[in-house]
This record gives structure tokens, sequence and C-alpha cells, in this order.
């Protein structure tokens, strides 16, 4: 599922339940990816402690200032490398359960901020 703030759905997140993710008056059922702007798609790769650089290249495309990594109902410590990575590009990295990666996320759009969550259910 794709949509964006033109096809009237606002891009916040407004609930997160065991398996689904309210997103503006839609409901995903699946991990996701979020921009300020769209819902990317599914995140069907790895958790942040196994993710490279490389898995995230289509993402940082967008040219995110942030990306906060939701890991699911636990947290998860990133993979070293991809800190590092992330660093030299000058995009800091939250990695933090799905919850409040969502909460997180929604604040930073609030600021006018250009994070991109990738959120694990």
């Amino acid at each position: 599922m794709k949509f964006t703030k033109d096809q009237g759905s606002e891009i916040t997140i407004r609930q997160i339940e065991n398996n689904r993710i309210k997103i503006g008056n839609n409901y995903i059922n699946h991990s996701c990816i979020v921009t300020s702007e769209e819902i990317l798609g599914k995140w069907d790769k790895k958790n942040a402690d196994v993710t490279t650089y490389n898995d995230l290249e289509f993402i940082l495309e967008k040219k995110p200032d942030i990306l906060i990594f939701g890991t699911g109902k636990k947290a998860v410590l990133p993979n070293r490398n991809l800190v590092f990575d992330l660093a030299k590009k000058n995009i800091g990295l939250e990695v933090m359960t799905t919850a409040a990666a969502c909460r997180t996320f929604n604040i930073l759009i609030s600021e006018d901020r250009s994070p991109i969550a990738i959120l694990i259910l």
C-alpha cells in the first residue's frame, strides 16, 4: 500500500496494535517504511542488528535527516557498521521499540523535520 498526503491521508501515526499500525485513516498490517510525505511500502528485510547500509540505499535516496528504526516489541542494538556508515553521510540513526519509534516520528514531523521510519511489527 502506498499513499501520500496529496491523496487526502495525513501521514501521522495514530495507533499501534499487535499486528497493525494506523497511519492517517488507513491500517497497515505489515512492517513498513514511512516518510513525512508517504508510506514507501513494506519492510521485509532484517532487523536493525543485521541491517547494512546497502539494505537502506533505496530509502536514503529520499535524503532523511534522521532514520528511526522501530524494532518491534523489544529494543535491538543496531549494527555497528550501519551506525558509522550513516554518520559518514550525516544521517542520524535512532533505534527503539516500534511504539517509541511511532511517537518519535510524530514529534519529528510536527517539528518539520524529515525523518524516515522503518517500523517492524
